[in-house]
């Protein structure tokens, strides 16, 4: 009896394996045949194809996936009656499957029915479930049927009783189906139900506001939901961002004060505005935005930090907008005074006293002093060596304004060595190579700037780079250095706010030497000097000469850009200002301003948003 069972035993494991090892073989020949169909549909060999899907499809009717890839082949084939017999057959397994009776639909679309393809849509949408939704929304989107895709999800939030539910996946209808005023609709709901993915919001908004009216329709909206919904926080911040992606700062900066009193914030939101309006140069708006912050008091966490910035980005206005008066600096020099007497000098002061120090030496031509402020700075025994380094590049510079190179040198010099595989290590450097420029020794200058280019800092090596070139093309050719060194010592001259002395050198040079190819440089360089002087008629004079004279030179395009510019910028002569940046465009064509200068043509024309 033990011996027949043990047979029977063994006997049921083989037959066992043996179904294991043919069902194994069944399913590997299944994938496939399934993979080379796939690769029979998407060349378009849709005969060979059928054969394939329609075994695999035998093997196991009841697969949805195995369906859905013979119905397709089938529609491919515009086989209609096997399509709906197939359908049929399916609606047999699977009862009150809406997407079947899509299929049917799709199938007489495909026949070019379309009413009786309406009639089954419709049938589709009256029968879902709220748990069908997704499913159904996302078979009529796969059939190009975004209205009834939309209608789906709108049923769907009758179905739940939520007004803004399925935002998300509406908006993604709307946009595939064009309606651009719905999907910032729909977006509007999403982020009112789900505030935590507002960035995911305005990521998928970007785009779709890029134009001046979809941006325009933006904005009305969320105004018409604030007004409904004035507890909601997520539309006025949506706001900002709206604000600020079409750089109205100022705008921006209404919305966050109207937040941070609401919530009674500590001001984080609008000193985050008020930095990026500093880096966008919107400095009004950035000091408004600092001066609100010092406003809430000094028991205010972010007091003296507002106070830094806002000295700071007065400072910057200064001296990057060159729109001054002699009131503003002092004023600024009294408001940096009253800072450093109430919080001391000290290591947390220490921008601030650099700042003061640079407003000293480069607007106030009072050298001494800057340099007695920074000298305190590096008495200090606890200030972060990487302050120290660049109030030494900062004294540096100073006392080569004072022509005490050998202190200037040193300075340098002890940057270098202390931080020799460090940026502020390789400024140093380019400025003992610039220093060597002034002084006329182009050969050890040329040596240290070659070593420069290969900078890690891409504005080193750029400024290496082109002082390096303009050395070797105004200096190889000739059989004398005295045109450059003439040249290099107006530059040093200008550095040390000379510019009287540095017009009479370059002046000497353009009488002693008038073909020389420096020609272009003096008038460019002359440009620069009277427009830091407001006087934009006689920098338009220089440039016009260097466009008329040497238009064969490199400062071509230069010219010209600048001459844009001024036109814009100063003189408010738009038509003026379009016609030289078009001459960059169709006559400059490889001038790394072709960008910019596009930019700023389409913009002044009214083409672009922005």
């Amino acid at each position: 009896m033990y011996q027949t069972m043990k047979k029977i035993t063994v006997l049921l494991s083989i037959l066992l394996f043996s179904c294991c090892t043919l069902l194994v073989a069944q399913q590997n020949d299944i994938q496939q045949n399934w993979r080379l169909a796939q690769q029979y549909y998407s060349r378009g060999e849709y005969d060979k194809a059928l054969v394939l899907y329609k075994q695999i499809y035998e093997s196991n009717p009841r697969s949805s996936a195995y369906y859905r890839n013979y119905y397709k082949v089938l529609l491919a084939l515009k086989d209609f009656d096997s399509a709906e017999k197939l359908i049929k057959k399916q609606s047999k397994l699977r009862k009150n499957d809406a997407s079947l009776t899509i299929d049917l639909g799709l199938l007489y679309k495909n026949k070019d029915e379309p009413e009786r393809a309406a009639a089954e849509f419709d049938k589709a949408l009256k029968s879902i479930t709220e748990s069908q939704v997704h499913r159904i929304a996302s078979t009529f989107i796969t059939a190009d049927e975004y209205d009834y895709a939309i209608a789906t999800y709108e049923k769907g939030r009758q179905l739940s009783k939520d007004s803004k539910a399925y935002g998300r996946e509406m908006a993604r209808a709307y946009q595939k189906k064009g309606d651009l005023s719905n999907t910032i609709s729909c977006y509007l709901d999403y982020v009112a139900s789900n505030p935590k993915n507002a960035q995911l919001v305005r990521t998928s908004l970007q785009k779709i506001v890029a134009t001046e009216e979809h941006m325009e329709d933006f904005q009305t909206q969320l105004y018409g939901r604030i007004q409904q919904d004035n507890k909601a926080i997520v539309y006025p911040e949506l706001l900002i961002w709206a604000f600020m992606q079409q750089k109205d700062f100022e705008q921006a900066l209404v919305q966050a004060k109207a937040i941070d009193r609401r919530l009674n914030e500590e001001g984080d939101r609008v000193m985050e505005l008020a930095q990026q309006a500093t880096g966008e140069k919107d400095y009004n708006t950035a000091i408004d935005g600092y001066e609100y912050i010092i406003g809430k008091g000094e028991d205010n966490a972010l007091f003296i930090p507002a106070k830094i910035q806002l000295l700071q980005v007065r400072n910057k206005k200064i001296i990057e907008t060159n729109e001054y008066t002699p009131q503003d600096l002092a004023n600024l020099e009294q408001d940096y005074m009253d800072f450093l007497k109430l919080y001391g000098k000290n290591p947390t002061t220490v921008s601030s006293m650099r700042d003061l120090s640079h407003l000293y030496a480069y607007y106030l031509y009072d050298l001494n002093k800057a340099i007695a402020l920074l000298n305190e700075v590096l008495q200090m025994g606890a200030v972060d060596p990487f302050y120290k380094a660049l109030s030494k590049l900062d004294l540096g510079d100073y006392y080569l304004m004072k022509d005490e190179i050998w202190e200037s040198t040193l300075l340098y010099s002890q940057v270098d060595l202390d931080y020799k595989e460090d940026m502020l290590g390789e400024e140093a450097r380019f400025k003992n190579a610039e220093l060597s420029y002034y002084n006329g020794d182009f050969e050890w200058s040329q040596a240290q700037l070659n070593v420069l280019k290969a900078s890690t800092s891409e504005l080193i090596s750029n400024d290496a780079l082109q002082l390096s070139v303009f050395i070797t093309d105004n200096l190889g050719l000739d059989t004398t250095a005295a045109p450059m060194q003439m040249f290099a010592r107006a530059a040093l001259l200008l550095f040390q706010n000379k510019d009287k002395a540095a017009f009479v050198t370059l002046d000497s040079i353009t009488r002693a030497y008038p073909e020389h190819s420096l020609a272009d440089d003096i008038l460019f360089t002359k440009t620069k000097v009277v427009m830091e002087q407001k006087k934009y008629d006689e920098a338009v004079q220089y440039l016009t000469k260097i466009t008329t004279t040497y238009n064969e030179d490199i400062l071509m395009d230069d010219a010209v850009f600048l001459l844009g510019e001024i036109h814009e910028k100063h003189l408010n002569d738009t038509e003026k200002a379009m016609e030289f940046y078009q001459s960059i465009l169709i006559e400059h064509p490889g001038s790394l301003y072709i960008v910019e200068a596009r930019k700023r043509y389409r913009r002044l024309r009214g083409d672009i948003f922005n």
